[in-house]
């Protein structure tokens, strides 16, 4: 066997196993062996990357397919968000409104599997449910096909995440063929270890906002303005964070134009939220939206630093004023850069750009929050996305031995790192090229 294509097959098995491993056995609290896998992982895919011969490249996403399936049957281990799924998902299938009230509310009215030991597992006991109603469909449908049982409901969003995430694959490599770019470029996402076992493994619906998002920019790129705003529209109706992206339209297409596009973004984005008209606490879910952005914090770089500065001048942590600092400043830096970018460049391209200042000046970093960034990143020359996918994972040292700790050094190592790579690339060191031994397209 020629030892290019030894390396390879090693890397495709090794990706499988790893993926069975990490998926069915390996709990957030075993930093070590977590770690280690995760490491091996990003490694065997670095080498597919590297090593498979053009024209190839469909069989690897095929793989990348193959290693989402494999989780089917796995219970989260990363993340126990899925408890709030199903929680509001057995509400909605009693007929009961999971925005209305705090969870201990519904205990004793005697709702289906709403009980004491599904609210014990509950990260969030103390909010009002802040997921918008498309997310709230997809606990319905969970909780209607398995309304006892956490792992079947588990199963059944699982095959609609896998659903999406098909379309994520294939949106991909439709794009890259429209812009002319290599095929390669979209194995950083189908195969990357990150995008697997969060939003497949530990079903976080950035899947469902990248799908949407790239619907977007296929009908921008063939000039259907209003059918890109209704997708748009869904993504952010997913979660509010792609509205980053709509200001560098006023570049692209001008402001009158940008204005019915944004039009149709909040008309679609209003249609969605229907089911929230009639009643009358959007006020909560709003409160239980600020407290989050007041009061959490993880893994932030400019955050961080505005904290020392806190506790170095004032004695405490000053979060809900840093907290607006950092939202100001996100603000301004994302309308300086619309206003300034390239009106020849491509949508997505300078999306990489607005999305990494966006993390760079938020309070709360979870892992799964740069895969929006990762996917945009597979249609630039920019590789620094791929490179944080491994770094941003090294957060969960954090969880271990099972008590959360927040971890300084692992942040200043992970940013640290970052912030060389993203210089290196600004000042035209390219990744691409090494990291696929292609040449790599200029920005």
């Amino acid at each position: 066997m020629p030892k290019q294509n030894y390396w390879l097959n090693t890397a495709f098995i090794l990706s499988a196993a790893l993926t069975i491993y990490i998926g069915y056995s390996v709990p957030r609290e075993s930093t070590v062996q977590l770690i280690s896998a995760y490491t091996l992982f990003f490694a065997s895919i670095v080498v597919i990357c590297k090593k498979l011969d053009n024209g190839e490249e469909e069989l690897a996403y095929y793989w990348g397919m193959l290693l989402r399936v494999l989780l089917i049957a796995s219970v989260p281990k990363l993340s126990d968000d899925i408890f709030r799924f199903v929680w509001d998902g057995r509400l909605l299938t009693s007929l009961e409104d999971p925005y209305k009230h705090l969870p201990a509310y519904f205990l004793d009215k005697n709702i289906e599997g709403v009980d004491q030991a599904l609210f014990a597992k509950l990260n969030s006991k103390e909010y009002f449910s802040v997921y918008p109603p498309l997310n709230q469909v997809i606990f319905f449908i969970g909780a209607l096909f398995s309304p006892n049982s956490v792992f079947w409901s588990t199963v059944v969003i699982r095959i609609i995440l896998l659903l999406f995430e098909l379309g994520n694959i294939r949106l991909i490599q439709k794009l890259l063929a429209h812009y002319g770019l290599p095929q390669k470029y979209g194995l950083i996402y189908a195969l990357n270890p990150l995008v697997i076992l969060e939003l497949t493994g530990n079903l976080h619906f950035e899947a469902i906002v990248i799908f949407f998002l790239l619907q977007a920019v296929w009908y921008f790129e063939r000039n259907r303005l209003n059918w890109s705003a209704v997708f748009f529209g869904l993504s952010v109706a997913t979660k509010f964070i792609p509205l980053i992206a709509l200001p560098l339209l006023i570049r692209k297409i001008g402001f009158k134009k940008t204005l019915i596009y944004g039009l149709i973004v909040v008309a679609t984005l209003a249609v969605t939220f229907l089911p929230m008209i009639n009643t009358a606490h959007a006020w909560a879910i709003w409160e239980s939206m600020s407290l989050y952005f007041q009061k959490f914090e993880f893994n932030g770089s400019f955050y961080y630093l505005a904290r020392w500065y806190g506790f170095e001048a004032f004695g405490h942590n000053i979060i809900e004023q840093s907290g607006k600092w950092m939202m100001a400043a996100t603000f301004v830096s994302i309308i300086i850069y619309s206003l300034a970018a390239k009106k020849s460049g491509d949508w997505p391209r300078q999306m990489v750009w607005v999305w990494l200042l966006y993390l760079l000046f938020a309070t709360t970093v979870h892992p799964w929050y740069a895969i929006p960034l990762l996917a945009v990143s597979v249609f630039s020359n920019v590789r620094f996305p791929f490179l944080w996918s491994y770094l941003i994972f090294l957060t969960y040292i954090n969880y271990s031995g099972g008590e959360y700790q927040d971890r300084i050094d692992v942040v200043m190592i992970e940013y640290g790192i970052l912030a060389v790579f993203v210089l290196l690339e600004i000042f035209g060191v390219r990744l691409n090229k090494w990291l696929f031994s292609l040449p790599s397209r200029e920005s």
